[in-house]
């Protein structure tokens, strides 16, 4: 019997992004509190704010400082452990690491809040000094059915030159091939993990309730 196209071709996945996403169990009753702790700590203001003005961040959106994970309150230290057991199951399953390597690593986390109000966005940016970066939704808020980008995530896509020629060849492309961004909107009790590198936005939030979300970038040594 004959070789057929397909014995004939082999496909290596080069410069591949992983992209993953943990659902925590049960969200609720932590969300719930997380929520009303960090309403409360945005109330105190220069208590958390951060004092950096960053120039990709527009309209009513509140960032707190960068320690989040080192709170004392349950509430965020049971999201720091979700968030690290996560991060560390990522990256055991994309690395080959012995035992042992991997149990030298040491993960070095910043972390924070963002509270968006209606009209808030940030800018195109990555996360600079990380390996790793995520963000865990406490509150999607409540978004109006005519405007699905209302606050939606989106990644852009890193090979810089693939869209500069777009035709069939390329556009019917399947997943992890496809070319341009890929959009995420926000639900509750979901952490989506993604390379620091990747250029990512937010666009504008048209909520009444606020949006709440939790970040962190993490370096790896």
């Amino acid at each position: 019997m004959g070789s057929t196209m397909d014995d004939m071709i082999t496909v290596t996945d080069l410069f591949s992004t992983a992209m993953a996403e943990a659902r925590l169990p049960d969200h609720e009753g932590l969300c719930g509190e997380l929520g009303e702790l960090f309403l409360r700590r945005e109330a105190e203001d220069q208590k958390v704010r951060n004092e950096t003005q960053r120039a990709t961040q527009f309209g009513p959106l509140f960032e707190s400082r960068f320690d989040l994970f080192r709170w004392p309150d349950p509430p965020v230290k049971r999201l720091a452990h979700f968030c690290h057991a996560s991060l560390a199951q990522l990256i055991r399953q994309l690395s080959s690491y012995s035992d042992e390597d991997f149990g030298k690593l040491r993960f070095d986390y910043h972390s924070w809040f963002h509270v968006t109000r209606k009209g808030g966005f940030q800018g195109l940016h990555n996360h600079q000094n990380a390996s790793w970066s995520g963000i865990f939704c406490v509150d999607p808020g409540d978004s109006p059915t005519d405007r699905p980008d209302s606050g939606l995530v989106r990644f852009h896509d890193p090979r810089v030159c693939s869209w500069y020629h777009a035709e069939a060849g390329n556009l019917g492309l399947n997943m992890p091939y496809r070319h341009g961004g890929f959009d995420i909107s926000h639900k509750a009790g979901r952490l989506v993990m993604f390379p620091s590198f990747l250029m990512h936005e937010i666009f504008p939030y048209q909520g009444e309730r606020p949006r709440i979300v939790v970040a962190f970038n993490c370096s790896i040594n």
